[in-house]
């Protein structure tokens, strides 16, 4: 499910968590944009990840508890987000339609492969910390892509020496991770009761978090 076109550089900036809370507009009057803000998870990446469904369409995140599948039935907002999703591309391929003196106005024309090759789907789930399969995209995927197609991706990936490394490598980080916690908290409580100098505190919780 890559787009052939766009699986080499240079790539687009890509904000994952961009929506519309990261919009100013002038008034409630004046839906006009005039500035977005906080942009921290900012990333270069290929274009197709930028040209696919926004997981904002019901201000909800999908991979979000509330929409798994239950029993194999889909949760309750699936009609309204696909009507969402159709809006969506209908404003946007409007808005694209009206720009002048620009040869490549390809988002709408990606947004909808991303929908028909399923792409979208995998795109959420690129975008997402946690999931299982019975998340809304994942089973989306799962009926895009086809049953047999899905146990073959799962017979693939599901290499058991290789997920019981990684879950052994990341409980040795937290294991680190609560450590380190453990002093900063020690020495943060000698700072509060000004048996350590601020600048001390600094320097000790620098070298903390910089150890290996």
């Amino acid at each position: 499910m890559i787009h052939t076109t766009y699986d080499r550089g240079p790539f687009k900036l890509v904000c994952d968590d961009f929506g519309p809370a990261n919009m100013i507009v002038r008034s409630k009057e004046d839906l006009t944009i005039i500035a977005v803000v906080d942009l921290e998870w900012v990333y270069a990446g290929p274009a197709q990840l930028f040209g696919s469904a926004p997981w904002w369409l019901l201000l909800d995140r999908p991979v979000n508890d509330e929409w798994d599948f239950e029993e194999g039935e889909a949760p309750k907002p699936t009609d309204r987000y696909f009507k969402c999703l159709e809006i969506f591309k209908h404003v946007l391929e409007e808005e694209e339609s009206k720009m002048v003196g620009d040869d490549k106005k390809e988002l709408y024309e990606l947004v909808k492969w991303s929908e028909d090759s399923g792409a979208m789907w995998l795109h959420v789930l690129l975008s997402s910390g946690f999931f299982d399969t019975p998340s809304f995209p994942c089973m989306q995927l799962r009926r895009h892509k086809g049953v047999d197609w899905w146990e073959e991706r799962l017979i693939e990936y599901g290499n058991a020496e290789e997920v019981e490394t990684f879950v052994a490598g990341k409980l040795n980080d937290l294991a680190a991770y609560d450590e380190i916690k453990e002093k900063v908290e020690h020495y943060k409580a000698l700072m509060d009761n000004k048996e350590m100098e601020l600048e001390t505190f600094i320097c000790i919780v620098s070298e903390l978090l910089n150890s290996d």
